[in-house]
C-alpha cells in the first residue's frame, strides 16, 4: 500500500512538473526580453531626442533580421557613459549592426546561437578577414565550436601570425577532434615560442606540427637553426626544419655567425 502510494505521489509531481515548465519557461523569455526594452530605455534617455529615435530605430531593424540587438544596446550605453558624442554613438552602433549581419551570413546553415554570432563579429572586428572566417565555417563539423574558433583566429593574428599560418593551425587542431578546451591552448603556445625568439609564423608552423602529431600544442618546441645539430633536440633545444640565416631570430644569428651548415 505505502509502495502505491508513493508511485502515485512520484506521477503526480512528474504531471505538475511538466505542466508548470512551460510557464516557467514563458517567464525566464519574458524576464529577458523585458531587460534589453529597459537598457534601450536607458539608452535612449541618455541621448537627445533624435538621437534616441534613430537608435530604436537601428536595434528595431537589427531585430527584424534576427540580429542580436543587446551587443548594440551596449554599445549605445558605453558610449554614453563615456560622454561621447551622440552621432559617434549612433555611427559605432550602426557600424556594429553591420558587423552581426556580416557574421550572421557567415553562418547560415549552422544553428548558430546570438552568442555564437556576437563572437563572430567580435573576430571581423579585431581584423579577421571574411574569406578566413569563411574558410573555418565551411571546413567545420556540425558540432565544432565556430565562434570559438574564430576567437582564437584573432589571437593567433594578432600575436603577429600571417593568416594561412593561422589556418594551420586550426586545421591542425580540427583534425585531432576538434576539442574546444585546446583552442586557448593554441595562442599560448605560439606566444611562447616567440617569446623565445621564433617569427610568429614558424611558432605557428611548429605548433601545427605538434597538434598533428598527436602531442598538446604545450610540446612544441622551436625550429632548429642552420648549423644547429641533433643534441640540441636531445637537449630540449629546438625543433623542427632548419632556418635559413636571414629568418633566424637576433638571438640566433650571432650564436650561429661563422658555422657551417651540417652536410647533406
Amino acid at each position: 500500500m505505502e509502495a502505491a502510494m508513493k508511485r502515485i505521489a512520484f506521477s503526480l509531481l512528474t504531471l505538475l512538473a511538466a505542466a508548470l515548465a512551460p510557464i516557467a519557461a514563458g517567464g525566464v523569455m519574458r524576464v529577458a526580453a523585458a531587460q534589453e526594452p529597459a537598457g534601450l530605455a536607458q539608452a535612449r534617455a541618455s541621448l537627445p531626442p533624435e538621437a534616441a529615435r534613430e537608435l530604436e530605430r537601428t536595434v528595431s531593424a537589427a531585430r527584424a533580421r534576427g540580429l542580436p540587438t543587446e551587443p548594440l544596446v551596449s554599445k549605445a550605453l558605453e558610449g554614453a557613459a563615456k560622454g561621447v558624442p551622440a552621432e559617434r554613438i549612433l555611427a559605432v552602433v550602426r557600424l556594429r549592426a553591420e558587423q552581426l549581419g556580416r557574421a550572421q551570413a557567415l553562418l547560415q546553415g549552422r544553428a548558430a546561437s546570438p552568442a555564437d554570432v556576437t563572437a563572430v563579429a567580435d573576430a571581423l572586428q579585431r581584423g579577421v578577414p571574411e574569406s578566413t572566417v569563411k574558410a573555418l565555417v565551411s571546413g567545420a563539423r556540425p558540432d565544432e565550436p565556430v565562434a570559438l574558433a574564430a576567437h582564437t583566429l584573432a589571437d593567433l593574428l594578432e600575436a603577429g601570425v600571417p593568416v594561412q599560418a593561422a589556418l594551420e593551425v586550426l586545421t591542425a587542431w580540427r583534425s585531432r577532434g576538434a576539442n574546444p578546451a585546446e583552442l586557448h591552448e593554441l595562442p599560448a603556445a605560439v606566444a611562447r615560442l616567440v617569446r623565445q625568439g621564433t617569427l610568429p609564423a614558424q611558432a605557428a608552423a611548429a605548433v601545427a606540427a605538434a597538434v598533428r602529431a598527436g602531442r598538446s600544442p604545450a610540446s612544441a618546441l622551436p625550429p632548429v637553426p642552420l648549423g644547429g645539430t641533433r643534441g640540441e633536440l636531445r637537449g630540449g633545444g629546438r625543433q623542427g626544419p632548419p632556418l635559413a640565416p636571414g629568418l633566424l631570430p637576433p638571438a640566433e644569428r650571432g650564436r650561429n655567425k661563422g658555422k657551417k651548415p651540417p652536410p647533406t
